[in-house]
């Protein structure tokens, strides 16, 4: 993804936001609407230090330090339990260190298409195969309540709770899963990723400014182990 790309709409302010809850990583480094650094891979081995060293790569290459930013993102889940701990105990080491504000947005806020006149529907799957559906409306708006369940008990408690005909617009890492199943559908040109959430944060930095609790993982089952809460090492120097 190029430098140049833009976030439509976002206000002027500095944000750094990442994705390690779903199977791409992503980073992302915005100024207002200009994404100032991108970073996106598939890799999962070692994704802590991977994290660490790309985000120092932003802020160096653009001649930032955690100083200059205004807020930070992160992708709360659901999805990998691993990589949910991983990016919360960073950002949060990263906002108690730097004393900066740090927003959390779900996978689903990620991936949501906000088609106008249309039902999004969002699909990711976690490192255990397991299939997470939420509905939300343009405006990322929940429709119907996510849950973890097949494609075809997902539909079915689609269209007993949203009777009618809506157009459809499927998104996520697991939009494919449903595809065959509603032919009519359109899938979303392009996936979300730490762009979609830094543009997310600041709109709502922008809009509602203040204090904010630091988010919690978003898990739709138990965890087999929880998120420390002691802080992580942050990187030196900045």
């Amino acid at each position: 993804m190029p430098n140049s790309l833009k976030c439509s709409a976002a206000p002027a302010a500095k944000c750094l936001a990442v994705n390690t809850a779903t199977k791409t990583l992503s980073l992302a480094l915005v100024d207002g609407a200009e994404v100032l650094h991108f970073y996106e891979t598939a890799e999962t081995r070692d994704q802590g230090n991977l994290l660490l060293n790309h985000i120092r790569k932003a802020l160096d290459e653009n001649g930032l330090g955690f100083a200059d930013l205004d807020v930070l993102a992160v992708v709360t889940g659901p999805g990998s339990f691993t990589g949910i701990r991983i990016g919360l105990a960073t950002m949060r080491g990263i906002a108690l260190a730097a004393e900066k504000p740090l927003l959390g947005f779900s996978s689903f806020d990620m991936f949501a298409a906000r088609e106008p006149d249309a039902v999004n529907i969002i699909a990711v799957e976690s490192w255990r195969e397991e299939l997470y559906f939420a509905v939300m409306d343009e405006e990322g708006y929940p429709l119907i309540a996510c849950g973890n369940e097949a494609p075809e008990t997902f539909l079915e408690r689609f269209r007993r709770e949203l009777p009618g005909n809506h157009p459809i617009r499927l998104s996520g890492d697991a939009a494919g899963a449903l595809a065959a199943l509603l032919p009519d559908a359109v899938l979303a040109e392009e996936e979300g990723n730490a762009a979609s959430v830094a543009r997310l944060a600041l709109e709502r930095f922008c809009i509602a400014g203040g204090d904010y609790p630091l988010p919690v993982p978003y898990y739709l089952r138990a965890a087999d182990v929880t998120i420390s809460t002691k802080p992580v090492r942050t990187l030196r120097g900045q």
